[in-house]
């Protein structure tokens, strides 16, 4: 499933010059506000928003200096099959809608010479799952995740160490993707307080903790990435990563559960003290550091990695509950977002 999409067509200038003309003179015809004008951010480029009520956010025209020309949409698909699904997610199924509307809008209502919906390069596209929960337990599973494995790519983003913090996500960049894990309703708040704008009602998304990855400087047509495959990788590959399996207890269940269910008193002892010692240094990722910091670092690697798949064998999830959560299970969410996509 998708929420947004940045999508771009490289032009010559001629075709870029004729676009201009063409937009310019329907939005004037049409519109009292919302010709192009240029973008006080994006020097070689003039935008519209008067089409964003049917999900063309921003329509960029390409002029640059070096002779690039091009025509750029920031695309909420949803909004071009259902005017009442902002805050929705579009499903691979319903893409043959959008691209009904999407050309309908470019080729017959600007008369823009431009290819097929499908045919156009995605930059950028944000694979998408929401999750519904009881509303408590969404910054519980946040600050779990926070304490996953987090690889070195994202924490060398000055982002991610700028947004860490956040008690309402878990937003995680590197150089062409992002994880953002969030509240939904939580952070619709807090940009709706920030914009100084009342926004159009979002009590719907109380309760949905949405899992988003942002592909970003793509080069592949809309055609090739809209697999329902490709979409949930994007999303589940991360979770995998960060969380993993397992369901999250409290140190007391999980010494329950292995006491029960592994016989071997070393071993019993072993995957407790590995519980203790990732909880003492905050997560997985700052106990792997310190577990393998010494001569030899693959050894020790090897069998860190070895522990954590005994205990996720268990349904043992690495990261514990706090004791002062007065509560000793929270589910794995892995089945649900998988279950999430068509």
């Amino acid at each position: 499933m998708v929420d947004m999409m940045y999508l771009v067509y490289a032009m010559t200038k001629r075709e870029h010059d004729r676009a201009f003309t063409l937009m310019q003179t329907y939005l004037k015809k049409y519109f009292n506000t919302g010709q192009l004008r240029k973008d006080k951010y994006d020097k070689n480029a003039r935008i519209t928003n008067a089409f964003s009520e049917f999900g063309f956010q921003e329509i960029r025209l390409r002029a640059a200096s070096w002779g690039h020309y091009s025509i750029e949409v920031r695309l909420r698909p949803k909004l071009t099959i259902d005017k009442d699904g902002y805050y929705c997610v579009t499903k691979v199924s319903e893409f043959e809608g959008v691209r009904n509307v999407f050309n309908y809008v470019l080729q017959d209502i600007l008369s823009l010479k431009v290819p097929d919906f499908f045919d156009w390069t995605a930059k950028r596209i944000e694979a998408a799952v929401d999750i519904k929960l009881p509303e408590q337990l969404i910054p519980k599973y946040l600050s779990l995740f926070k304490k996953g494995f987090i690889p070195d790519y994202f924490w060398n983003n000055h982002k991610t160490k700028a947004y860490f913090s956040s008690i309402t996500n878990c937003y995680l960049m590197s150089e062409n993707k992002t994880v953002n894990w969030y509240n939904r309703y939580e952070t619709l708040l807090i940009k709706e307080k920030e914009s100084s704008k009342k926004f159009r009602d979002f009590t719907m998304t109380k309760g949905i903790l949405r899992f988003e990855t942002q592909v970003r400087d793509g080069k592949e047509t809309v055609k090739e990435l809209l697999s329902q495959e490709r979409l949930k990788n994007e999303v589940i590959k991360f979770y995998k990563l960060i969380v993993g399996k397992g369901d999250y207890h409290t140190l007391k269940k999980a010494e329950q559960i292995i006491n029960l269910r592994v016989p071997n008193f070393l071993k019993r002892r072993t995957l407790i003290s590995l519980l203790k010692f990732i909880e003492h240094c905050g997560g997985i990722t700052k106990a792997k550091e310190v577990y393998i910091n010494g001569e030899n670092a693959k050894k020790s690697a090897d069998k860190f990695g070895k522990l954590l798949k005994k205990l996720r064998d268990l349904n043992i999830n690495p990261v514990l509950i706090p004791e002062d959560w007065d509560i000793d299970f929270i589910e794995n969410l892995y089945a649900e977002i998988e279950e999430g996509f068509e």
